[in-house]
């Protein structure tokens, strides 16, 4: 065995400790209330949130899924990642600008369900559902990361360290620094990981590129026909491309980044930093490796290994410092959505359900409790095979995701949408997922199934909202008109300067986040 594989574990263990250090400043940074804690009270900058937003989006993905893909299905492989960027940066500038704008108006929000609650009623069904299909589509995304972490060092120790073992030591150190840090602790590092994910990326491309002769394309184009043209339904294709980007925007641990950034510019960076990565990190520099190793590595019984393959080909010190890279890759998605998971459980579902009124400590104490739980529960499912991860992402996490587009959309542009539409449009969507997932029944006209789940979702909340008893007039205000009359900049200004006479007066506080209407 390579010395090599000695040195990468080394400099691994020198990239880990300084996660820890990174995460202690976070937390030095971080006092003991829960805003500070889970969303840093918004005051992250532009520059931190478009690192964070490269590393959260794409994690295990870059080093995995993405030449995995590529490497199965082809083009058609890239056009699923590479065309998200249609859908998805819109969404991400339209929405998230919304979502930022509320956060700053003296709300209290920290996750998904806090604004949708506060829009629709203050309702506890809508507060607990969203909080159940954000964690639930969740654990799918989680068990992906952990799976890829236990891959990525079986593969680089050549053996020496199973999958099992891999995952479970990465996995306790990710979660001490979580508990450190919280989210300040996690968008630093979340930073260093994205720095990482791209000088790996290129450097396992730029060798690739150097050392494969030109030829070796061609003859891929001419050996493999997924590699030239489009082998699968173009309908399904496109629709899936659409939903994945669709469903980016909306993603919880994608919506706590709206309620962590300082100015509103974060917003377009998250947008640009979303949709360049997805290009570059997914796409181009996927599809250069994985067609190469078609002729190269042809043959592979795990697609998601191609990249890894060429970095045990690559020079020893430059394996070493790919192996943390790797390594980063995986954690920089896992670490915000186990803090995220936490924080849902014990504030959207704890805390709602009992109708107790706890403490900051407390309820930080308590989504530290949450988080590691649940991160077991993802650890023991990480040990089933799943297969291609993409492919499990896109069957399983993304059409979930996906059903909350419809109620975010309303909550703003739509004034006659209510707490009841909200709730049936959940229940139905999840309902026509789960069959077509469960029952295997073909899907009209060979969509995606994230589609039918959608439109269905979307249809319901219009239909029951019209027939059921209006919105809140001034929580409608609020969201939908008042919302339009406030500038960045004044939002801004309003969280740390405080109003004299003659000018922008800050934003009206809120009520606490929960207090309701009746369901």
């Amino acid at each position: 065995m390579s010395t090599w594989i000695y040195v990468g574990l080394a400099l691994t263990g020198v990239y880990l400790a300084g996660l820890f250090v990174l995460s202690m400043y976070g937390g030095r940074l971080t006092d003991i209330g829960v805003s500070d804690y889970f969303v840093a009270n918004g005051s992250l900058s532009s520059i931190v949130i478009f690192l964070t937003m490269i590393a959260s989006a794409f994690s295990a993905y870059t080093f995995l899924g993405g030449g995995g893909i590529a490497y199965d299905l082809g083009i058609a492989g890239l056009v699923i990642i590479g065309a998200i960027v249609v859908t998805d940066f819109p969404i991400i500038v339209m929405l998230g600008e919304k979502i930022w704008k509320i956060s700053k108006t003296g709300k209290d929000y920290v996750t998904p369900a806090d604004l949708f609650a506060d829009r629709y009623g203050g309702s506890t069904s809508v507060r607990v559902l969203v909080a159940l299909i954000a964690v639930g589509f969740t654990m799918f995304y989680v068990t992906i990361q952990f799976t890829g972490m236990g891959l990525v060092l079986n593969v680089l120790t050549d053996g020496l360290i199973s999958r099992e073992a891999a995952a479970v030591i990465i996995g306790i150190a990710m979660a001490a620094y979580i508990a450190i840090g919280g989210m300040r602790g996690v968008a630093y590092t979340d930073a260093l990981q994205a720095i990482l994910l791209w000088g790996g990326m290129v450097a396992v491309t730029g060798y690739v590129l150097l050392t494969t002769p030109s030829d070796v394309y061609v003859n891929a184009a001419q050996q493999f026909d997924a590699v030239g043209q489009v082998t699968m339904d173009p309908l399904y294709l496109y629709t899936a491309a659409a939903g994945f980007g669709l469903a980016i925007p909306v993603f919880p641990h994608i919506w706590q980044r709206y309620y962590s950034s300082k100015r509103q510019s974060a917003v377009w960076a998250m947008g640009f930093g979303d949709s360049f990565s997805a290009l570059v990190l997914l796409t181009i520099f996927p599809g250069l490796i994985a067609f190469a190793g078609l002729t190269a590595h042809g043959g592979l019984e795990n697609p998601d290994t191609v990249i890894l393959q060429y970095i045990l080909e690559m020079p020893g010190p430059v394996l070493g410092i790919l192996m943390a890279a790797a390594v980063a890759a995986a954690m920089s998605t896992a670490d915000t959505m186990i803090l995220m998971m936490g924080s849902i459980v014990s504030r959207d579902v704890y805390e709602e359900l009992l109708s107790a009124d706890i403490s900051d400590q407390k309820l930080s104490r308590n989504s530290k409790i949450f988080s590691g739980l649940l991160a077991l529960l993802a650890l023991g499912f990480s040990l089933i095979d799943l297969g291609l991860l993409v492919e499990v992402a896109i069957d399983l996490a993304i059409p979930g995701y996906l059903l909350l587009l419809p109620p975010a959309i309303a909550a703003f542009w739509w004034p006659r949408a209510n707490w009841q539409g909200t709730v049936a449009g959940l229940l139905v969507g999840l309902a026509v997922i789960w069959y077509y997932s469960l029952t295997g029944a073909p899907i009209p006209l060979d969509l995606w199934i994230g589609v039918p789940g959608l439109i269905a979702s979307g249809v319901v909340l219009v239909a029951v909202s019209l027939v059921t008893a209006e919105p809140d007039e001034e929580r409608v205000n609020e969201f939908v008109y008042e919302l339009r009359e406030y500038s960045a900049s004044d939002l801004e200004m309003s969280q740390n300067v405080p109003s004299e006479p003659g000018e922008p007066s800050a934003p009206p506080s809120a009520k606490r986040v929960g207090e309701s209407e009746d369901d």
